[in-house]
């Protein structure tokens, strides 16, 4: 039945145009007519998609993590800049995550509600009954259930604690209901996520899909059992983190690892690793090529545990590249973020056995610092133009080059494909946002595994993959170290390895690292290198440059609610201090 032309064409819409389908909006269609109709039923859910985090460029041009320490938005009327000047509130939301995630959940639960009584076509199997078809509508339940996980989790990681409501509500129900706390909403999620696991197919891969009907490359894309526990190991690790378990009930800690386990471990009950693996990064597979359909990899590759669908453009590279390749430049890694990477080593910079020489400081580092910065004297090219980046005072790239130059001395690396060519000729990416990717659950199941046992062989373990496959020599990590020393390792490691996939602004949270005095000001503290020539072409860095002293107050650690929905029920109750 997925097979009929009139299908596709109608998927390919719905998964293009928001709210086409929506019964309250769409006045060519009565609901009746929807939900009498399998095609137009289905379209609810894939509608429903649409409203998932696509972390491109999303905030007026500018990256969420300008937001952090570890970037800086050069336009000053950029959106990003009202969360590191302080000018976000109730009144200034800048991330829209209310509205969106709430329109994501009641498209889930108006399917859910509706799905049942959807009248399906017959499709007999060879026994003569209609498995095909139970599995189908068994199957876009789970998705259902998964999507309207995803999307509270969405909520509870910036409001804490929201309304959770399974059925669509009118309009008195909607403007009468309370927030749950975040340990209820957390616990839901983690339902959603089992009940979803149960119902959904491991994959949709051509030949291979165990779902009848359903293994056409065009469904790749959809949940899976893997993104399913993938989530469900990510709420549990938000749960048992500092911001939502203040007593540190080590039990959160222990289900953190154990779910991430069951990812990880080909030998437990739920052996899906085998479908997944972490692609060893190479001078041609790096962290860009793995967000992007190429000749190396696939769409949906082995690393991608769920993403956003495919498409064709060059955003990234037209708001990202230098200003002298084409680009605007909007995302400035920070001095920061570069010190944070080790050495091709291993060895941490600060190290007196590291062997980093402060005057040529990208010289042998760990490969995913090229892979992620731009830095002065590296090759570089896109849009149809090759070069060697400037970024020193004078240079092409140089912070006096342009007013919206880079204020760092680094400009964005990772997600830029050379291919793309946007001026003289057009030659798009087709890229995806990877919203969980199997590194993301080496570094979940490590740091959970450290706060519940410490620092055991296991922890080592997934680690030590980690930096293999990013070619750090013999996978370094220092041996013997306290379990508050491995808790800082991971955190660096989880920065570098993820960096501008939108967790550090979430994680420095989630740990409650602005309560330390010292960690506080690296956190607020941004600075930039200073890169000047003498008369002899030699370069001068000072890799000490204060460029931004950054507001921060407890409050921040969660979001405001926005004013409006406290205005429309006077039963919800703003978070603290907003």
């Amino acid at each position: 039945m997925f097979k009929n032309i009139t299908f596709i064409i109608l998927l390919a819409s719905l998964l293009s145009c928001n709210d086409m389908l929506d019964p309250e909006l769409d006045g060519t269609l009565t609901e009746e007519e929807v939900w009498s109709n399998n095609n137009l039923a289905f379209g609810v859910l894939n509608n429903a998609y649409n409203f998932l985090p696509d972390g491109y460029n999303r905030l007026s041009g500018g990256m969420l993590a300008a937001a952090t320490d570890d970037a800086i938005c050069p336009d000053p009327s950029n959106a990003v800049n009202g969360f590191k000047n302080g000018a976000w509130g109730p009144f200034n939301l800048i991330d829209e995550a209310w509205t969106r995630n709430y329109t994501g959940i009641r498209k889930a639960n108006l399917f859910l509600q509706k799905i049942d009584s959807v009248p399906l076509p017959r499709q007999s199997n060879a026994l003569g009954t209609d498995e095909s078809i139970l599995n189908t509508r068994e199957r876009m339940k789970g998705e259902a259930h998964f999507l309207r996980a995803y999307f509270y989790f969405e909520l509870v990681k910036r409001f804490g604690g929201v309304p959770i409501y399974d059925k669509p509500l009118s309009p008195e129900e909607a403007n009468t209901i309370e927030r749950s706390s975040a340990d209820a909403t957390f616990q839901y999620i983690i339902e959603q996520c089992d009940i979803a696991a149960e119902a959904l197919p491991t994959n949709y891969k051509p030949g291979d899909s165990p779902v009848v009907g359903f293994n056409e490359a065009k469904d790749e894309g959809r949940a899976t059992v893997g993104a399913a526990l993938a989530l469900k190991s990510r709420a549990l690790l938000y749960w048992a983190s500092p911001l939502f378990n203040p007593n540190n009930e080590v039990s959160r800690w222990e289900m953190a690892a154990e779910a991430a386990k069951a990812i990880l471990d080909p030998d437990g009950e739920e052996p899906i690793v085998a479908q997944y693996n972490l692609q060893r990064l190479t001078s041609s597979l790096t962290l860009s090529t793995l967000f992007s359909t190429n000749s190396l990899l696939d769409q949906y590759h082995d690393e991608i545990i769920f993403s956003t669908k495919y498409n064709d453009n060059t955003t990234v590279e037209r708001l990202n590249a230098p200003i002298s390749f084409g680009g605007q430049g909007l995302t400035n890694p920070t001095q920061n973020l570069a010190d944070a990477f080790p050495m091709s080593n291993g060895k941490p910079i600060t190290d007196p056995t590291s062997g980093f020489d402060p005057q040529n400081p990208y010289q042998n580092r760990d490969p995913r610092f090229g892979m992620t910065l731009l830095a002065n004297g590296a090759d570089f090219n896109v849009n149809d133009r090759d070069g060697v980046m400037e970024t020193y005072k004078g240079g092409a790239d140089g912070s006096d080059a342009y007013p919206t130059a880079s204020q760092t001395g680094y400009y964005l690396q990772k997600f830029i494909m050379p291919d793309a060519a946007w001026e003289e000729r057009s030659v798009n990416i087709t890229r995806t946002w990877a919203l969980i990717r199997l590194a993301e659950i080496y570094l979940n199941y490590a740091e959970a595994r450290n706060e519940a046992f410490g620092p055991d062989q296991e922890v080592y373990f997934h680690l030590r993959m980690l930096r293999f496959r990013a070619g750090i020599r013999r996978a370094f990590v220092p041996t013997g170290m306290s379990q508050d020393e491995m808790r800082k390792f991971i955190q660096n490691e989880r920065r570098i390895e993820l960096a501008f996939e939108e967790h550090r602004f979430f994680d420095v949270r989630r740990w409650r690292l602005f309560d330390d005095a010292a960690e506080r000001d690296k956190l607020l503290n941004i600075k930039g290198v200073s890169i000047t020539k003498d008369n002899t072409d030699m370069f001068l860095y000072d890799q000490d440059l204060l460029l931004e002293q950054r507001p921060f107050t407890d409050n921040m650690y969660l979001f405001p609610l926005p004013e409006n929905e406290l205005v429309k029920n006077n039963n919800l109750k703003q978070n603290p201090g907003w």
